[in-house]
């Protein structure tokens, strides 16, 4: 008999046994392989991100406004999107190494074009590829879920997902820091190094046993049935988006509201503030135990309530440097553990979908987090700031009300 879904053929035996019946074992991570993945995942999605603190030497160097250079991020994120879409599905059908082989390759002849780029139309061409190529973690994310020991999914995804938002943290602070002392294009010399090392180091990890037999169009065909089909998928979806876009109301606000005649920060001192992450991070590594005995739902809402708490904190009492540090902090653990808990249990749905059921999840939250920036410096532009981050506590709400009538 043939499974359709997960594209595997079971065939009897004369003697009546099934043939998987003596199959190897189904491939099962180890602790080291776990963190190397982890480091992986941060490395990549680094890559997102390294531009942020770049825009004004990019602008010097390519002789193009402020508002040109501005554009590049989104050129970068747009190309992430594409990449979430498009390739990360995929590994149901390639198989992690050989992806994670043609995405690295990939991502170095960007990383290469990026750093001996001459003209600003070939940084943003090469940008749009590094963020296409810069889904491994993303990647990785379903596999690891595949993989993990068994009542051990939580806790594996939860150290990846800490090694993301360590790479998320550490690519402003690493990219400034090298652009002061050996220039912009440094930083993607560097990022190259960093995935020569990452790929020789995952080079023999295990491949997930669980592939599809559809052709790549029928695999993204199948990707609106499933989001309808899924329920489960649709809720932690719906929770988490909610939650990372009241996180960007916030993020996008905060450095205008600081930077403004409220408080009169430098541009350095605003961006010390997102150095909370740091905790966020390791928030994320505590509660990969608790997924694992199906405490989704009390994290899920739990998270998006101390998020709503912390935004009207930060909102109603903003003139204080301390009510602002502690929005912030309690903002991104929140996040952090929303998305962890939501993802585990999206990727739970269907095991012989994983890929698919991660690229619905992280389009959603990706769209709602782009929503959330726009609305955050529309919102403070017309609103003032108590306003933004009261409406963004009120989305963080309706996220902790979603979670809370998920069965």
């Amino acid at each position: 008999m043939t499974y359709a879904q997960s594209g595997h053929e079971v065939h009897r035996s004369g003697n009546g046994c099934d043939e998987d019946s003596l199959a190897p074992p189904a491939p099962v991570l180890t602790t080291r392989q776990t963190t190397w993945m982890a480091l992986a995942a941060g490395v990549s999605v680094a890559n997102i991100y390294y531009i942020q603190p770049l825009l004004r030497p990019l602008a010097s160097a390519f002789h193009v406004s402020d508002s040109e250079s501005g554009l590049l991020p989104t050129i970068t994120m747009v190309g992430y999107a594409l990449g979430l879409l498009l390739i990360v599905p995929v590994l149901e059908k390639a198989g992690l190494r050989r992806l994670m082989s043609w995405l690295n390759a990939g991502r170095l002849i960007a990383l290469a074009a990026a750093a001996t780029s001459m003209s600003y139309s070939v940084f943003a061409v090469s940008s749009a590829l590094l963020g296409a190529t810069s889904v491994l973690a993303q990647v990785l994310m379903p596999a690891a879920a595949t993989m993990a020991p068994a009542g051990s999914t939580g806790k594996t995804t939860a150290r990846i997902t800490a090694g993301l938002f360590g790479g998320i943290v550490g690519a402003r602070v690493l990219a400034g820091a090298l652009d002061g002392l050996l220039g912009w294009r440094s930083v993607y010399v560097l990022s190259g190094l960093l995935t020569v090392l990452i790929h020789l180091a995952l080079r023999r990890l295990p491949e997930p046993a669980v592939r599809t037999g559809l052709p790549y169009r029928q695999l993204l065909a199948s990707l609106p049935p499933l989001l309808r089909q899924e329920r489960g998928l649709r809720r932690a979806a719906v929770t988490a988006a909610c939650g990372f876009a009241a996180f960007n109301v916030f993020w996008t606000a905060v450095t205008l509201y600081v930077t403004g005649p409220a408080h009169h920060w430098s541009t350095t001192t605003a961006g010390l503030l997102g150095l909370v992450g740091v905790v966020g991070t390791a928030t994320v590594l505590f509660v990969g135990r608790h997924l694992d005995r199906n405490r989704h739902r009390i994290l899920a809402v739990s998270s998006s309530a101390v998020m709503a708490l912390a935004l009207a904190v930060a909102g109603l009492w903003g003139t204080s440097v301390v009510a602002l540090v502690l929005g912030a902090l309690l903002l991104d653990s929140g996040a952090r553990i929303s998305n962890v808990s939501n993802q585990t249990h999206a990727l739970r749905q269907r095991p012989e979908a994983r890929a698919r059921l991660n690229t619905l999840y992280m389009t959603a939250y990706f769209v709602a987090g782009s929503a959330g920036s726009a609305a955050g410096s529309l919102l403070f532009a017309h609103a003032g700031w108590t306003t933004t981050a009261l409406v963004a506590a009120l989305v963080a709400a309706l996220g902790a009300a979603q979670a809370l009538t998920t069965r």
